[in-house]
């Protein structure tokens, strides 16, 4: 089908469950059914209908054909859209590479929403709603122009960290946004996935909407000029009654909800060796440990030093690249890995992580063999020749989510997120039990006993080996203030054993 042109205002038959008050409602449900309401509707390109699992969508057939709705409900300062998405494939994370990037630097985007043509390129546009084949964020919608800014200056946007989808499997989307009171929310089948509760800078958006992509099907679009509830959203997603894939439930509950979680009380059998151990209790305690970032003005450390209860830190407070840390451990560590400390949040602020295994390209000791490294950026464990898996455990910063603790690991420097999930909040001013335990590829992330993760690595997808060598660090951005004491580094080496 090509291009056409719909202003209608159509009386359905069997019409898809949609809200009576919602402003504008395509259904894009077949060549008849492309648009309800008093909406301007123009597609300009190959197109065509699919129906997967007795629902019925739009998939543009052409990177050049647009789907263009005239309207000016995005830039209201609150208001819904609503929408379902199916994959014509599974999509995940794509680690990015020169030999796609560099001909198609749009590659990992799947624009949902835009305000700008060609809808891909999320930088020239004001509003945008997309997924992306890139972790953090996985989906993000914005309301400002250019790429929005999530450190240094505030802009307003809300994302999803990582949200895999899964292949011919229907997913009901739902972004809200209140301007005045700061608040944006991003659903996915009912389930609060994203939030941002911080007042950001927003631009006039243009007044119309490019919708879908040519790897998805479309359907059941409403834009709504209100915002509507968490319960209001869970409603309209369960109106439709579509048949819910049970793994694909269970799946998104693990990512954005505290699920009860199996416990895991370890302790390392006659095959491990205790390879380090401190209390963090003794000024020596520190001795040999590398300090990466926050050591010149005007970004030098509020805090560090050896107290009674253990090293305290605390970045400075303002947000920027060299307002983060790392400290790295006084020597390498082979084989299996269990890393156990305990950790005590001082304020409700910050990030901290743990990385493992972190070690060269080729295994050697970047610690040894590289230049020094200054920079507390994230750049050193991502994107610096250093190998590792991080471990994110306490997260208070204004590009996660504010209401729960979410727990992501990734293997670096593909950031490819191996696990992610959420626990209920920390007590703060509280002492919290962390193990990191690496059997072979299956790694478990463990809090007070809770077992937060429980991945396996896999050395044959083409983000490199399972990694089994390397220093341990701990990692703090801005506004954290932390106490650590009582680190113990165990390894396994089977079948290595190391002449003299």
């Amino acid at each position: 089908m090509l291009g056409i042109t719909f202003w209608v205002l159509l009386a359905l038959t069997s019409p898809p469950l949609f809200s009576a008050d919602a402003q504008i409602r395509l259904p894009l449900a077949g060549h008849t059914k492309l648009a309800a309401g008093d909406a301007r509707v123009e597609v300009d390109g190959p197109y065509r209908f699919v129906t997967i699992g007795g629902r019925t969508g739009y998939q543009p057939l052409s990177l050049k054909t647009k789907l263009r709705l005239d309207t000016q409900l995005h830039g209201k300062p609150r208001g819904t859209i609503l929408l379902w998405i199916c994959p014509l494939e599974t999509l995940s994370v794509v680690s990015r590479m020169e030999t796609f990037s560099r001909a198609d630097p749009e590659a990992q985007e799947y624009p949902l929403a835009s305000d700008t043509w060609p809808s891909r390129d999320i930088s020239r546009s004001t509003f945008a709603w997309h997924w992306r084949s890139a972790w953090h964020p996985q989906m993000i919608a914005k309301f400002v122009s250019g790429w929005p800014k999530r450190d240094y200056q505030l802009d307003s946007n809300v994302i999803v960290e990582h949200l895999p989808l899964r292949e011919k499997t229907w997913y009901h989307l739902a972004l809200t946004w209140n301007v005045p009171e700061h608040r944006l929310r991003l659903y996915v089948n009912g389930i609060l996935a994203g939030t941002t509760d911080y007042p950001g800078r927003t631009d006039e958006p243009k007044p119309e909407l490019y919708l879908g992509n040519t790897a998805m099907a479309l359907s059941g679009v409403e834009i709504h000029d209100a915002e509507l509830s968490a319960e209001e959203v869970d409603r309209n997603y369960a109106g439709a009654h579509m048949a819910e894939d049970l793994k694909v439930r269970s799946e998104l509950l693990d990512l954005f909800t505290v699920r009860a979680k199996p416990k895991l009380n370890w302790s390392p059998g006659r095959d491990w060796k205790l390879a380090y151990q401190t209390t963090f209790t003794h000024a020596i305690d520190v001795d040999g440990w590398t300090q990466q970032g926050c050591l010149n003005e005007p970004y030098r450390m509020n805090e560090k030093r050896i107290t009674p209860d253990g090293l305290l830190l605390e970045t400075p407070d303002q947000i920027g690249v060299e307002t983060r840390m790392y400290l790295w451990s006084p020597q390498n560590f082979e084989g299996d890995l269990a890393v156990q400390l305990e950790f005590r949040p001082e304020r409700a602020t910050g990030l901290a992580l743990l990385v493992t295994q972190a070690s060269g390209m080729a295994r050697e000791d970047f610690i040894l063999d590289h230049p020094p490294r200054t920079t507390g950026s994230m750049v050193t464990i991502i994107g610096d020749g250093v190998r590792n898996y991080h471990w994110e455990f306490f997260r208070k910063t204004p590009d996660v989510r504010s209401d729960l603790q979410t727990q992501i690991l990734v293997k670096n420097p593909w950031t490819r997120p191996l696990g992610m999930s959420c626990l209920p909040e920390f007590a703060i001013g509280r002492f919290h039990a962390l193990l990191f335990l690496q059997e072979g590829a299956r790694i478990r992330c463990v809090i007070d006993d809770q077992v937060a993760l429980d991945v396996r690595d896999d050395a044959s997808i083409n983000m490199g080996p399972v990694f089994n060598t390397g220093r341990v660090g701990i990692r703090l951005m801005y506004q954290t203030r932390m106490t650590f004491r009582n680190l113990k580094v165990w390894s396994r080496n089977s079948g290595v054993r190391i002449l003299q």
